[in-house]
């Protein structure tokens, strides 16, 4: 079997080009909708079916939730699961268009190159290579996409509900060399009530949970211009006042990497308790700020495998009086559940908050040693020569979570810069490359 690779290079990038124009962000959920996701998820995913059926292959939407491109024939499916959603850019600054491929210095910039569209035309790809030589897999294969990955997985909840799970598979959607365990994953909301006697009037920061803000404005209600200036300069923090609005620019990461970012919420509130405490300026500075680990809450858990717990306040919304803080905590083991619990509801007592626990679940873990996992650690060193990679764990969520026997395949490898969730997304080219030759020989190693 020949992987000419190069010969599907420039398909690929104008596939991808295609995929990253359209602006597949969550905007409102309506499962009753033709969109359920928004139209352009929709349009998405139909120009992606429609792609691969001209192409020969089979395609399946399930009510533009997801879909799926297929082909050979056997009792088992070989699931290979990636999403066409990505997360917002709002509060970042982009060097180049987000929803445009711009291709610059051998480098692929753009919202979705990395996460994870561009994984997904790669696996697409991979199994074109296959059909183009009339290989005839053992197993179906089946390219999986949903439209919901970023916010709730809700897309393949339902494609599940009416097709069956494959017998085993990956998710292009992660790290190279291999993920075969992912930890828990909580998110929660500290809730209340404004006090009178806070002096901040709104406050703004965040849309998603599993991000690191690197935008949050505030409205108080006395004018603290001068000190936030001098606390600006003394800190080397970015930020402005425009009129009564108090502005922080920090840094966005993926949550979880919290460590990675600066959390501009953090800004504001530290800000606040040096010049101004206050009930909430304490909460924040005692038990959230610059605090990656849930060390000063008091659930810094670790497992010796899947390492130690992070935690993320993505959301932080104060309007007409009423408080909300958003957290998203990637959890070594689901039995750490209850402490976390505890701990969380002493420091909402602190400030007279409430506690309102959204999600817990998520925790997925394949043997090191299975056929799956050895077969794909193998493909990944003949293709790079990296004697010396392992299997790893990670603090993500992936699709992976939702087959029994399914793990994590890439895109990123070691050594390279994570640029999910932030500005100036990209994939180096001969990164992209690379991938389709992995995926392919991955599926054919497990197909053949």
């Amino acid at each position: 079997m020949e992987f000419k690779v190069e010969d599907y290079v420039e398909e690929g990038l104008i596939l991808l080009a295609k995929l990253i124009s359209f602006k597949t962000v969550l905007h409102q959920y309506d499962p009753k909708a033709e969109a359920p996701f928004g139209e352009e998820n929709k349009q998405a995913l139909k120009f992606i079916l429609e792609t691969a059926s001209h192409e020969g292959f089979t395609t399946y939407n399930d009510r533009n939730y997801a879909g799926h491109i297929e082909f050979g024939k056997g009792k088992e499916t070989l699931g290979i699961l990636a999403h066409l959603d990505v997360v917002p850019v709002e509060g970042q600054t982009w060097d180049t268009a987000p929803f445009h491929l711009t291709i610059r210095d051998n480098q692929l910039f753009g919202r979705g190159v990395m996460d994870d569209k561009g994984p997904l035309v790669a696996a697409y790809l991979a199994m074109r290579m296959l059909k183009d030589q009339e290989f005839q897999p053992n197993k179906k294969i089946r390219l999986i996409m949903g439209c919901d990955e970023e916010s709730g997985s809700r897309c393949l909840s339902h494609y599940f509900q009416n097709q069956p799970l494959p017998e085993f598979g990956f998710s292009p959607d992660a790290e190279f060399p291999l993920i075969y365990g992912e930890k828990a994953h909580m998110q929660y909301n500290f809730e209340g009530a404004l006090d009178s006697s806070e002096i901040i009037k709104e406050f703004h920061c965040g849309n998603r949970y599993n991000v690191v803000p690197a935008l949050a404005s505030m409205k108080l209600t006395k004018d603290l211009t001068n000190e936030y200036l001098a606390y600006l300069k003394a800190h080397g923090y970015e930020g402005k006042v425009e009129k009564d609005l108090y502005i922080a620019y920090g840094k966005a990461s993926h949550a979880m990497v919290p460590e990675k970012g600066l959390n501009a919420s953090f800004i504001l509130f530290d800000f606040l308790n040096e010049v101004s405490p206050s009930t909430l300026s304490k909460f924040f500075v005692k038990y959230l700020t610059f605090d990656p680990f849930g060390k000063k809450i008091g659930y810094d858990l670790f497992d010796e495998e899947m390492k130690e717990l992070t935690s993320n306040v993505g959301i932080v919304s104060i309007q007409d009086g009423k408080i909300v803080i958003g957290m998203d905590c990637r959890v070594p083991r689901p039995d750490h559940q209850e402490k976390m619990e505890e701990k969380i509801g002493v420091a909402a007592k602190d400030a007279n908050l409430t506690v309102n626990i959204l999600s817990f679940g998520g925790f997925h873990y394949v043997d090191p040693n299975s056929f799956l996992v050895k077969t794909l650690m193998q493909v990944y060193k003949d293709v790079t020569n990296d004697d010396k990679a392992q299997p790893i764990t990670i603090g993500g969520g992936t699709y992976a979570k939702f087959i029994k026997n399914c793990v994590a395949y890439g895109p990123l490898f070691p050594e390279r810069e994570d640029v999910c969730h932030i500005a100036n997304e990209y994939m180096r080219l001969e990164d992209f490359k690379s991938a389709i030759e992995i995926y392919a020989k991955a599926i054919y190693e497990l197909t053949k």
